[in-house]
Formats: structure tokens, C-alpha cells, sequence
């Protein structure tokens, strides 16, 4: 007698684990489908056998396809919810909606603070900037005193612009002469102004650009 009270509740919660999935899914299946989403809680043969018993007393529909019985809830028993709790529930979708949206907000501001902070000097880097910095102004102090005395650059920063003037000079009046001899042999046999060939062609001479060249070479 203990063991078939053992083996009736068993099959009890068998059938009760049936009855709620097929409720709580409302979807049709079949016996093997059953024991297959109920992860082999129940076999085939054995999901087929309760799922017929719960048919037979009204607790579920079947429906025959062929050979292959289709089982599904009975649709009375589905709770169907009232107008106010879907409007319940969508009063929370939205409040949960706007919570993630702020979520999203704090945690863009967080992960900016974050990379803030990563991308901040450590201490050891703090140091060497600032002896740098420190090191620039006692530089630019001592500048601006010389600038002050009168003394606006040293003999060697003279003589590195005059050798750059220099170069800079001679390149200017080779090019200038190199210039000069191609426009000489265009305006031999060019039948019109040389300065309207310029303007057509976009060249621009140093006296359209403003350039005194009188100052040029005068060092």
C-alpha cells in the first residue's frame, strides 16, 4: 500500500507538471514534444498516457492530426487580464522604460568620468610636467631679461640668420634671373602686353605681390 501511495503521488506531479506547462505556455503540443520540454521529466510513452487522462477529464483539448494527437489548454482556464491591469502593465513598461533611459544617462556619465580618469597624468607624470614647465619659464625669464637689456640675440643666433638670409637671398635672385630670361624670349615673339599674359595665366611678379626688392640683398 506504501508503495502505490509512492507511485500515485508521483504520477500526480507528473500530471500536475504537465497541466501547468500546457497552461502556462498555451501552445499546442505533442507527447513528445511534452517530454522533451519538460527536459525527459516524463517519456514519450508516459507524457502520452497523462496527457490522454487529462483530456479524458476535460482538463486539456486534444485535437487528432492524422495519427499525431495535438493537446494544448483548455482556453477557458487561460486568465484573459482586464483593461486595468493592461494598462497596469503598461504604466510599468513605461516607468521601467524611463528608468533605463536614465540608467543609460548615468552610466554615459560614469564611463566619461572613468576614461576621465584614466587618461589623467599619474602622480609620477605630474612631477616631470611640472619640472618641465618649471624649467620652460626659468628659460623664457631669462629670454625676456635679455630682451629687456637690449641684448634681443646672441652673436651666434646672428650669424645663423645672416648665413640663412643669405641662402635664402641668393636662391631668390637665381630664380628671379632664371624668370626674367624666359619672359624676355616670350615677349619677342608675343604680340601683345606681357603683364595681361600674366593676369591671363594667374603668374604673379614680385612687384604685384608688394614685394620692395630694393631691400633685398641690401645686408
Amino acid at each position: 500500500m506504501f508503495v502505490f501511495d509512492i507511485r500515485l503521488n508521483h504520477l500526480l506531479s507528473l500530471e500536475k507538471a504537465v497541466l501547468d506547462y500546457l497552461n502556462k505556455t498555451n501552445r499546442p503540443y505533442s507527447a513528445n514534444d511534452i517530454s522533451s520540454q519538460l527536459h525527459g521529466l516524463v517519456s514519450p510513452a508516459g507524457a502520452k498516457k497523462i496527457l490522454n487522462d487529462l483530456a479524458n477529464n476535460g482538463q486539456i483539448m486534444c485535437k487528432a492530426n492524422g495519427k499525431q494527437q495535438i493537446f494544448y489548454a483548455v482556453q477557458t482556464e487561460i486568465e484573459v487580464p482586464n483593461i486595468e491591469g493592461v494598462e497596469e502593465e503598461e504604466e510599468a513598461i513605461r516607468e521601467m522604460e524611463e528608468r533605463l533611459a536614465t540608467l543609460k544617462e548615468e552610466n554615459k556619465a560614469l564611463s566619461a568620468k572613468l576614461h576621465s580618469l584614466n587618461s589623467a597624468l599619474t602622480d609620477d607624470q605630474m612631477r616631470e610636467r611640472i619640472a618641465k614647465l618649471t624649467a620652460e619659464v626659468k628659460e623664457n625669464d631669462e629670454r625676456l631679461n635679455q630682451l629687456r637689456s637690449g641684448e634681443v640675440i646672441s652673436p651666434e643666433e646672428k650669424k645663423k640668420i645672416d648665413t640663412e638670409y643669405a641662402t635664402m637671398t641668393k636662391h631668390w635672385t637665381t630664380r628671379k634671373r632664371i624668370f626674367k630670361n624666359i619672359t624676355d624670349a616670350i615677349a619677342e615673339g608675343y604680340p601683345g602686353k606681357l603683364k595681361d599674359l600674366f593676369e591671363e595665366i594667374g603668374v604673379e611678379t614680385d612687384e604685384d605681390a608688394g614685394v620692395d626688392t630694393s631691400i633685398i640683398g641690401a645686408k
